[in-house]
């Protein structure tokens, strides 16, 4: 992990390998996260999952190692940890993750662990920042889970949805979204891991017919593997934003497919769209187009090139659109000016905020206080972490259909944002 990585993670963003790694454990119920490591990283870590999962208060603890356990090992505060989650008494399982710090020392944490005795299984695994990202950590933590799956007998026309997180921001909502959509075509979903998926749901994923993987840095890996142990075929389809690219997913999903159907299904979500857009071609007349100068779209691979192909596609007229990734991806957006990697491309990114003039920001709170930092007039609605300035409590989600109302009708708000304080200045 480069020195600029690991800064971005560890002293900017708060989510680490080891944030990734504990949001996937603490995302199936009764499973409790001990982290093998120093209040510091467990209180980052924890609250950054708990604003998403009010279970991470509860089910995340830590041994809170000192610098003499660099020194002497960490056993006796791995015991004491697993201790006080045995008096709690409502644990079924255990995954005990060392930090960057602890895992350096080579303590027998499996041995310690088994020397304990408790009353569930306790799985181990080391996941620090030195590790890799928020993405990396995940990653790994689901192929530690992959590991305890077993060969099953196969469900026909059933699927698993790879990659769907809850602590991404609308994750939830994303995986109901996604479910409803599935079903919808009459195709049964098996499980979600790192999303609402119980630790029985998950171990049931090899008996799905094939796995689609919606964003690949948190679930591609753990394909590749099932794939390998269970035959399972995979393929990588992303995330489904505006109404056009939600059809057009739809279609894509169901030709991977040897089983699903698409109407009536599609047939009513397109009287949804239709209604939808009748109301944006209102504000149209009122109002005029919906015109932004520059565009800048800041999320995760999947949400970041979906929406951005919906953006031009479907929405709005641009005469600059640019991309930032938040972690690497193999694919790209051919209807964006400029697609730019964070921690690869920053001196293009620099220029980027530098040369802004005005327009709309889909990002999360780390872009738009770029833009007030530099004094840089914009609009905005969040679509990734940190949203610290803009609250979601609906239960809506930002992707598929359902989610295509949800984001026309922020970016219409976003316009008429802009002609107010337009009006304001003059």
């Amino acid at each position: 992990m480069s020195k600029c990585e690991f800064e971005l993670s560890c002293h900017h963003n708060d989510t680490c390998g080891l944030t990734g790694s504990a949001a996937f454990f603490a995302s199936i119920p009764g499973s409790f996260v001990l982290i093998n490591g120093p209040l510091w990283c467990y209180f980052y870590a924890m609250k950054y999952i708990d604003d998403e999962n009010s279970r991470a208060a509860r089910c995340i603890c830590c041994t809170g190692t000192s610098p003499s356990s660099l020194v002497y090992g960490t056993e006796k505060e791995i015991l004491r940890g697993l201790s006080r989650i045995r008096s709690q008494g409502t644990a079924e399982r255990v995954f005990l993750e060392s930090n960057c710090s602890t895992g350096l020392i080579g303590d027998d944490v499996k041995g310690i662990a088994e020397e304990f005795g408790g009353p569930w299984p306790v799985y181990t695994m080391d996941s620090g920042g030195l590790k890799g990202s928020f993405e990396k950590g995940f990653a790994r933590a689901f192929l530690r889970v992959v590991e305890e799956m077993k060969e099953e007998s196969t469900i026909p026309a059933s699927v698993n949805v790879l990659g769907l997180s809850e602590v991404y921001l609308k994750g939830r909502e994303e995986g109901n979204e996604i479910r409803r959509i599935l079903k919808g075509c009459g195709i049964r979903v098996i499980s979600t891991p790192g999303c609402e998926s119980s630790w029985h749901e998950i171990m049931e994923a090899p008996k799905a017919s094939f796995n689609l993987v919606v964003r690949d840095e948190l679930g591609l890996p753990a394909a590749k593997e099932m794939e390998k142990r269970f035959h399972i075929p995979y393929a990588s389809v992303g995330l489904p934003y505006g109404f056009e690219g939600s059809r057009k997913w739809v279609e894509k999903v169901l030709s991977l497919l040897s089983f699903g159907k698409a109407e009536p299904f599609l047939d009513q979500e397109k009287e949804r769209a239709e209604e939808v857009l009748r109301k944006g071609n209102g504000l149209e007349s009122l109002w005029g187009s919906l015109w932004f100068d520059e565009v800048l779209v800041a999320a995760p691979p999947s949400e970041a090139l979906g929406i951005a192909e919906a953006l031009r596609s479907e929405w709005i007229d641009t005469a600059r659109l640019t991309v930032h990734l938040l972690s690497p991806a193999d694919r790209t957006c051919p209807l964006a000016d400029e697609v730019r990697l964070v921690t690869e491309d920053d001196e293009d990114i620099r220029k980027d905020y530098e040369n802004w003039k005005d327009g709309l920001a889909l990002s999360s709170s780390h872009e738009t206080t770029r833009l007030e930092r530099l004094h840089k007039p914009f609009v905005s609605c969040h679509i990734a972490r940190p949203s610290y300035d803009e609250c979601s409590f609906s239960d809506l989600p930002y992707c598929g259909f359902r989610g295509a109302a949800l984001l026309y009708e922020k970016i219409w708000n976003a316009r008429l944002r802009q002609i107010r304080y337009g009006k304001h200045i003059k």
